[in-house]
C-alpha cells in the first residue's frame, strides 16, 4: 500500500463515521484546510492530480510552501497544486490575506485568476464549506470581482489590495500595493529570453516587482526553463531561492522512466520539440547531454597585432537591410587560420547593409587584408554578384568570390561549431568598436557573445554565429598554414592541407 492509497482509506473512513450532514461538511471543512491534496481532489475536482505523483507534489508543498522556485515539467500539475489550490487553501484559512499573482504579462496572470474566480463562482461544495469566506453571490455582493481589479472575499479589514489581483512584472506592474503573498507564475517565457536585453528586462523588473510584497510577506515561484541564463538561472545563481526541480523522469535522463507519461508519449514529445525545447521545458535542464549551446567558459581572446603567418579568409552573409528595425543583419567576419590551427578573428562587421554599402566592406577588405578566400552565402550572391562584377570592371579590381551553400539547416551549420569553441580554437578579439549605419556605437565581441553566442539556440538573432560556421564549408577551402621544424612557413594548396571538415 502506498501512502496515496492509505490516506485515501483514512480519508474514506473519516467520512463514513459522520452521520448527519452537518458533520460530513465539518468533517470535510477540516480536511480542506489542513490537506492540500484533499482539497484539490475531492472538493476542487482537479482527478489528474490523484496519483502518485500528484500526491507527493502535494505533500512537498504543503510542507514547505514559501521561498521555492518550482520548476517541474510542462504538464506536471505545478500550477494546479500552487497558485491555484495552495493560494485557495490560504485564504480559506485566513480571508484577511492578499495576494498577487504575478506573470511575465498580465494577460497570463489574468488566467490563473480566472480559473480561481470561476472556482468560487460556480464550486458551490467549496461555498457550501467555507460560507464565512465564500460570497454567496460573489459578482453581487463583493467590493470588487473583475480579472482587472481583482476579487476580494469575506474579510473584516479592508486594504486598498483585493483579496487576489493578478499583474505582469514587465507589462503592468501596479504601484502603491504591497501583498502578503507573492506568487510568479510563469515568470520566464520565450520572449523574455529572445535577446539579451529581454533576460536584463526581465530581471529589471522582477527586481522591481520585489518591493511590492510586505515585510514578512512570503514569495513562490513557478515556472519551467528556458535557457540557462534566464532569470530562474539567475534567481539560483544569487541563492535568492530555494528550488524544487523536477524533470519528466525519474533519474533526470531523456530517456529514464517518466514520472506521469508513457515512455511513447514522452518520446513523441522529444520528436516533435526538437532536442534544445525538450531539454528546457520537459527535463528542465537547458543544458541537458548534448544540447545545442555554447558556454561562455569556452571564450578565448587574444588582442589582434600582426597578422604575419595567418591565412586570412573573410566569410559574408548578406541581409537585404530593407527591415530597418527588425531585419537580419548582414553579418561578415575576417578569420585567420593559424599554423597552431586555431581561428583568430581579425575583423567583424553586424549591420543592416544596403547593397552598395555590402560592396564598399567586400572591396575595403580586400584591400586592406591580404585574403586568400572570400566566401559569400549562395542565395545572397545570387542577386548581389552582377553589382559586385560590374564594380570589379569600373575600378579594374578583380578578385574571386566563393559561393557558400550546402543542404544543412542553418542551426546545423552553427552546431558545427560547438566543438570547435569547445575546444578553445576559435580566438575573439577583446572589443571591436565600430558604429552601425544608424550612428550607434557597439562593441561588436561584446553584442556577439550576449546576443548570438549565449542564447543560441533560442536568439532572435544568429547571424554572426551562421556566418561564422561558413569557414567550416568545404566550398571555402580554408586551410591551416604548415611551418617547418625552423618555424619558416611552407607554401600548401588548399587540397594538401588541413580542413577542419576531414579531420
Amino acid at each position: 500500500m502506498t501512502a496515496r492509497t492509505d490516506t485515501l482509506a483514512k480519508y474514506d473512513a473519516a467520512l463514513k463515521k459522520c452521520e448527519t450532514p452537518d458533520e460530513r461538511r465539518a468533517v470535510m471543512r477540516e480536511l480542506a484546510l489542513r490537506d492540500l491534496f484533499f482539497l484539490l481532489v475531492f472538493v476542487l475536482k482537479q482527478d489528474l492530480i490523484n496519483c502518485e505523483w500528484g500526491y507527493d507534489r502535494c505533500r512537498d508543498v504543503q510542507a514547505e510552501p514559501d521561498g521555492y522556485l518550482d520548476l517541474w515539467s510542462r504538464e506536471h500539475y505545478k500550477s494546479s497544486i500552487i497558485t491555484f489550490g495552495l493560494t485557495i487553501q490560504n485564504l480559506m484559512n485566513d480571508s484577511e490575506l492578499t495576494v498577487g499573482i504575478f506573470s511575465h504579462v498580465r494577460s497570463a496572470s489574468r488566467a490563473f485568476l480566472r480559473q480561481i474566480k470561476q472556482e468560487f463562482e460556480g464550486n458551490e461544495t467549496l461555498r457550501q464549506l467555507f460560507p464565512d469566506v465564500i460570497w454567496e453571490d460573489p459578482k453581487r455582493q463583493a467590493p470588487k470581482w473583475s480579472e482587472d481589479d481583482g476579487i476580494t472575499l469575506k474579510r473584516q479589514r479592508n486594504p486598498k489590495e483585493a483579496s487576489i489581483e493578478a499583474w505582469g512584472v514587465v507589462d503592468a506592474q501596479p504601484t502603491g500595493k504591497h501583498f502578503d503573498i507573492c506568487i510568479y507564475d510563469d515568470l520566464v517565457t520565450r520572449e523574455s529570453v529572445k535577446t539579451s536585453h529581454a533576460v536584463k528586462n526581465t530581471m529589471d523588473a522582477y527586481e522591481l516587482s520585489l518591493n511590492l510584497g510586505k515585510i514578512g510577506g512570503v514569495r513562490r515561484h513557478i515556472g519551467t526553463r528556458y535557457h540557462a541564463r534566464d532569470a530562474y538561472g539567475t534567481m539560483i545563481k544569487r541563492g535568492s531561492v530555494k528550488t524544487r526541480i523536477f524533470a519528466a523522469t525519474k533519474d533526470g535522463l531523456t530517456d529514464g522512466e517518466p514520472y506521469l507519461m508513457t515512455r511513447e508519449a514522452l518520446a513523441d514529445k522529444r520528436r516533435d520539440q526538437g532536442q534544445y525545447t525538450f531539454a528546457c521545458q520537459m527535463m528542465n535542464n537547458p543544458r541537458l547531454d548534448t544540447v545545442e549551446g555554447f558556454d561562455e567558459k569556452w571564450l578565448e581572446h587574444w588582442p589582434v597585432g600582426h597578422l604575419r603567418g595567418l591565412n586570412l579568409y573573410a566569410v559574408f552573409d548578406p541581409s537585404s537591410g530593407k527591415k530597418q528595425d527588425t531585419g537580419d543583419y548582414t553579418a561578415a567576419w575576417v578569420i585567420g587560420l593559424g599554423p597552431d590551427r586555431n581561428y583568430r578573428v581579425v575583423d567583424m562587421v553586424r549591420d543592416r547593409l544596403a547593397l552598395p554599402q555590402r560592396g564598399d566592406l567586400l572591396f575595403a577588405w580586400h584591400r586592406q587584408y591580404d585574403l586568400k578566400g572570400i566566401g559569400y552565402e549562395e542565395y545572397g550572391l545570387q542577386s548581389d554578384l552582377q553589382y559586385f562584377e560590374d564594380r570589379m570592371a569600373q575600378e579594374n579590381y578583380k578578385f574571386r568570390i566563393t559561393p557558400l551553400g550546402g543542404k544543412l539547416a542553418k542551426s546545423d551549420r552553427i552546431k558545427r561549431l560547438i566543438p570547435v569553441f569547445e575546444q578553445r580554437r576559435i580566438l575573439l578579439p577583446f572589443e571591436v568598436n565600430k558604429v552601425d549605419k544608424a550612428g550607434d556605437p557597439h562593441d561588436l565581441v561584446a553584442d556577439f557573445v550576449d546576443e548570438e553566442y549565449s542564447m543560441f539556440p533560442v536568439a532572435s538573432h544568429d547571424d554572426m554565429l551562421d556566418a561564422m560556421s561558413r569557414i567550416l564549408d568545404p566550398d571555402l577551402r580554408a586551410v591551416f598554414p604548415r611551418v617547418r621544424r625552423d618555424g619558416a612557413p611552407v607554401q600548401t594548396t588548399a587540397d594538401s592541407s588541413y580542413n577542419e571538415l576531414t579531420w
